[in-house]
């Protein structure tokens, strides 16, 4: 009891020591004192502290959440929120802070007078060692890892923004090859270590834990966390049948506990269509039609009709052109006038592109939550050409039972709207001379009664048919359920859903062409299909840890269901040709088409994998996975496949502890089998016949006219033996790191031998009709090499990153079955594919071009040879030029050496980053070589050409190497041969991005959380081979055919949180 309790104790008894007056003053004075006190406490207090603020980044911009902001000596710590901020008061001489996170370098940021800092963590290589990746099924530690596994991190993808999030990867990853075109549907091909199949054996995506069909352009890349690709077998086997092609795991972004958190990013973009030849003008095709048809020996006074010539013959009896002009009108009506018309330029445009995406994020102590938004729209360079998406995604997921047990779901609804048409050929073939309208704004056309060939209008073709557009819907959803039965044991059940509908509706229209051409028939046609996949898996995964022996042990077993269905109906005859009118109900005419089937595939699965790990220096891991599919027939039904794998830390051994500049040294080994079935549709395993009611109808009892019976006819023949092809695949690694992590990398060799690959080859007339059936038979091998190599540093407010990949493959065919041997190359005799690549070409060798007379007779045997005709190489020495025998194998498509180079790197709040992506040593069949080098070797006669063609061999340009002019094929020249075959090899700047995130104070004071500004480049110019023998003379070695152009895209961004 303190002095003033006991004076009021006394008080209270009736004693009275000390004068009540006395008392009551001591008291108010004792509280003044005290409360005097307290204050000047208070106040030396606060100037013995000092207020932080502040938000941390990873090297890419994103915020972290989570980190550990401590003061150094002290045991002061905080976190930062989910916004990447953090506050705290720490002494008045703290002099520095910690800031730790899974992952990152601790860094020690050394406080100054001012108030708030921004700090970026760095990757620490070494810690990222223990971050927890997918596998297939379960987790495991990166350090842990057996197999050949390419971790892409969301800072991979970013900034380079496409509709597909494996556009944005084009290059970046060893050993998975990435191909694509302009066209704004953005599809993609994705082959992993090289072609796995002579059929179909693509990639295997898994959406969160769900296997799936889909192209990724389905899939809103702003909503992507992570990637992880399988590659080799051992990694990939726990997907079994289904995973011959390599596994694409994609892991979304989920909610994050914390505060509320919106994101809004966005972009616009333009696109130019770069790597076209400049085509002839009007003028200089009227010289080249004049040219070749002097070179056959024709007057051009009557051969062509479109044009007038004033020409003559010089002291050498040599043609000679003084003047081309075209003719005034090119339809009887005359409102159709020769024109000077560019079709490539009338038929493009500037595209636009334009995202944006918002995203709300957040969530308690036992339940987190995120919804996303994302518009799309991608105007193609093509006239009516174009891709919108939108796309909505939800994702929850709640702690129950004190956190025993989490449930959760994933929804992602996404609509798209397509036109992904392309008429780049059509274009370049149009003659100049036709305009695109008449005097009266009718479609312009070829003048067909003037001699002209039938070429079709590609602008009225595209204009007509605008609306005609293409319509899906996607709908992926998982619910799963996670119960810890022990803290060690889990079991866990999900079911996924994955369904797809396509719909279009198209108008058939009718139209006339000023020049003569015209169509009277119009109708509408429908077709609808949807798939709908069905997965449902179980799984329970075991963790045992005995001392430094760690087990992770997976069971589960999973079925997956697959139906498809589809309807395609046709019916002339509308009154209106408006959409609003135009459906099936509306037509009347008397042709109708109509279409439907369907197609139904089952797989049930059982599966394990245990992994085990002595001091994470000692790795082993074991998988085995059983396959049965309904496509198969009961003596094959099922397969089984195997992998096993290895690691061996040598970092960790004694003998290498004291190698200061080694940070980490891992090697791999691994083997393992995959399957594929995906070429084979139900029911290949029996007899199939099918109803044709116009094919099998017969007039049994003699009536012409009637009713005739009809019946079914045999469609393919059943195999009960079909079986699975199988993937073998055997890899050898190794990761290492060096001077504290600054130089980093890894290296894989490997060998992938399919075997027992399916066909459905031709079959002889004796088996009668429908003697199609599929069998097994060819087996094919790649082999090579990854390497990847990554050197980093930061130093005070500058950081780097420089990252170089690169890889090969070769591919052998080893043996076809003999009914189908020639059906990849060959001379039908005795060359065949064995023995050499799959992509490999087979044609003539095409020895320059005859110059003189001389050469000509000097020559073998050789239909249509000629002065300024290509020579072909006697291969076979028997004086004739023939297909059978001079004809072997000229070309590989594959390439030798496939590369990429990423820079990374950041000053204060600025930051940088470009990517170049190369490939080295494939052979292409350069298509534009047909247009620019030949007058006449198509079906169409008198195609407009590149500019390129005037520069052909005449008597006056005798050193050309262009092939005379002529409007005849008389030499055979349009057969494959050496003359198409160039140098594909290029480099491409992929991507520059430049950006600048806004100072935190800024922020503040403008209630955001951050802010970056970034302006962005996408294949922004091309090297390619322009010297020797192969040089590329086309446009883009990347599409050297007649696709859709690949074009040069700017774009302006931002990326701002509230």
């Amino acid at each position: 009891m303190n002095f003033l309790q006991r004076l009021a104790a006394w008080r209270c008894r009736g004693e009275t020591l000390l004068p009540i007056p006395f008392i009551r003053a001591l008291c108010v004075g004792t509280l003044l004192i005290y409360l005097i006190g307290a204050q000047t406490f208070e106040a030396h207090a606060r100037q013995q502290t000092r207020k932080i603020i502040g938000r941390v980044l990873d090297e890419a911009g994103e915020r972290l959440a989570g980190v550990s902001v401590s003061v150094k000596g002290i045991a002061a710590s905080t976190q930062t929120d989910s916004l990447g901020r953090f506050e705290m008061d720490v002494p008045i001489n703290t002099t520095h802070l910690l800031f730790t996170y899974v992952g990152k370098e601790v860094l020690e940021l050394t406080l100054t007078s001012v108030r708030e800092y921004t700090v970026t963590l760095s990757d620490d290589a070494q810690a990222l060692e223990e971050v927890v990746v997918s596998t297939g099924y379960m987790t495991q530690k990166k350090a842990d890892l057996t197999g050949a596994v390419s971790l892409i991190k969301r800072a991979d993808f970013t900034k380079t923004p496409s509709a597909n999030v494996m556009r944005s990867l084009q290059g970046k990853i060893p050993g998975v090859r990435i191909t694509t075109d302009g066209n704004p549907a953005e599809n993609v091909g994705i082959q992993v270590r090289g072609v796995t199949s002579f059929n179909s054996a693509p990639a295997l995506i898994v959406l969160d834990g769900q296997p799936v069909n889909i192209n990724l352009r389905d899939i809103n890349p702003n909503d992507i966390e992570s990637i992880q690709i399988l590659k080799d077998a051992s990694s990939a086997s726990i997907y079994g049948a289904r995973a011959a092609g390599g596994v694409i795991l994609v892991n979304t972004r989920k909610g994050q506990k914390g505060g509320t958190q919106i994101t809004y990013e966005g972009y616009v973009g333009t696109s130019k269509i770069t790597g076209v030849p400049k085509m002839l003008d009007a003028v200089g095709y009227g010289r080249g039609l004049w040219q070749a048809t002097v070179n056959d020996g024709d007057d051009p006074s009557t051969a062509i009709r479109i044009y007038d010539y004033d020409w003559n013959y010089d002291n050498n009896g040599v043609p000679v052109l003084n003047s081309v002009t075209p003719i005034p009108w090119l339809n009887a009506a005359q409102t159709m006038p020769s024109s000077n018309t560019n079709w490539f330029k009338e038929g493009t445009r500037e595209g636009i592109q334009t995202n944006h995406q918002l995203t709300i994020t957040g969530g308690g102590e036992k339940s987190t939550s995120l919804f996303s938004l994302n518009y799309y729209n991608n105007e193609g360079t093509q006239l009516t050409s174009y891709f919108k998406r939108l796309a909505g995604r939800f994702n929850n997921e709640y702690q129950l039972l004190n956190g025993r047990v989490t449930i959760g779901e994933n929804l992602t609804l996404t609509h798209l709207r397509f036109r992904d048409v392309s008429r780049t050929y059509e274009f370049l073939v149009m003659p100049p001379n036709i305009p695109v309208y008449d005097n009266n704004g009718a479609w312009g056309g070829v003048a067909m009664p003037l001699g002209m060939d039938d070429f079709n209008n590609p602008i009225r073709d595209l204009m007509l048919n605008k609306d005609n557009i293409g319509n899906f819907m996607k709908v992926l959803g998982t619910a799963y359920a996670n119960v810890k039965i022990l803290d060690n044991l889990n079991f866990k059940t999900q079911y996924g859903v994955d369904y797809s509908m396509w719909y279009d509706r198209n108008i058939q229209r009718k139209w006339e062409e000023a020049g003569g051409k015209s169509s009277s028939l119009n109708g509408v046609r429908q077709n609808n299909w949807h798939d709908i996949g069905q997965t449902w898996t179980n799984t329970l995964v075991y963790n045992l840890e005995l001392n430094n022996n760690r087990f992770d042990i997976l069971g589960g077993i999973e079925t997956y269901k697959f139906t498809n269905e589809s309807v395609n109906v046709y019916r002339e005859g509308i009154l209106l040709e408006d959409r609003a009118y135009a459906y099936l109900s509306t037509a009347t005419g008397e042709r109708r088409d109509l279409a439907g089937g369907g197609n139904e595939r089952r797989i049930l699965s059982f599966f394990g994998k245990i992994n085990y790990a002595y001091k994470s220096k000692y790795l082993l891991s074991a998988t085995f996975r059983r396959d049965g599919a309904s496509v198969f027939g009961e003596n094959n039904r099922y397969g089984n496949f195997p992998a096993f794998s290895a690691g061996w830390r040598l970092k960790d051994e004694a003998f290498l502890k004291q190698a200061d500049f080694l940070s980490d040294l891992k090697l791999r080994a691994s083997w393992g089998k995959n399957g594929n079935s995906q070429p084979v549709l139900t029911g290949r395993f029996t007899d199939i016949y099918v109803p044709d009611v116009n094919g099998t109808s017969y007039a049994i009892g003699g009536n012409p006219s009637g009713n005739i019976p009809s019946g079914y006819r045999r469609s393919s023949l059943g195999n009960p033996d079909l079986k699975w092809e199988t993937t073998t695949q055997t890899n050898i690694g190794v990761d290492y790191a060096f001077l504290d992590n600054r130089l980093s990398g890894s290296f894989d060799w490997f060998t992938k031998k399919t075997t027992d690959m399916l066909f459905e080859p031709p079959y002889i007339a004796a088996l009668g009709e429908g003697g199609y059936r599929w069998v097994n038979g060819a087996n094919m091998t790649n082999k090579g090499f990854e390497f990847l190599l990554s050197w980093g540093e930061s130093r005070n407010d500058f950081s780097y990153t420089i990252t170089g990949n690169f890889s090969a493959y070769k591919n052998e065919v080893h043996d076809v079955p003999a009914n189908v041997r020639f059906a990849y190359g060959g001379n039908g005799l005795t060359d065949d594919i064995i023995g050499r690549p799959l992509n490999s070409l087979y044609g003539l060798v095409a020895d320059g071009i005859f110059k003189t007379q001389e050469e000509v007779d000097n020559a073998p045997q050789q239909q249509g040879k000629g002065v300024g005709r290509i020579r072909y190489k006697d291969l076979d020495g028997d004086g004739v030029i023939n297909e059978i025998y001079d004809r072997t194998w000229i070309a590989i498509t594959d390439p030798d050496l496939m590369a990429g180079l990423n820079f990374e790197a950041r000053y204060k709040n600025f930051d940088i980053t470009f990517f170049l992506q190369g490939v080295f040593g494939n052979d292409v069949r350069n298509t534009w070589k047909e247009l620019s080098d030949f007058w006449n070797i198509g079906v169409q006669n008198d195609r407009n050409h590149p500019s390129r063609i005037l520069d052909a061999w005449t008597p006056h340009n005798p050193d050309s190497d262009i092939p005379a002019l002529s409007r005849r094929d008389a030499n055979g020249e349009k057969r494959l041969s050496t003359y198409f075959i160039e140098n594909g090899s290029y480099i491409k700047l992929r991507t520059l991005d430049i950006g600048y995130t806004f100072p935190q104070k800024w922020m503040d004071s403008w209630h955001l959380s951050r802010l970056r500004l970034y302006v962005s480049g996408q294949n922004l110019f091309t090297l390619k081979k322009t010297w020797g023998d192969d040089r590329f003379t086309g446009g883009d070695p990347e599409n050297p055919g007649f696709g859709y152009p690949m074009p040069r895209t700017l774009f302006v961004g931002v990326n701002v949180t509230f």
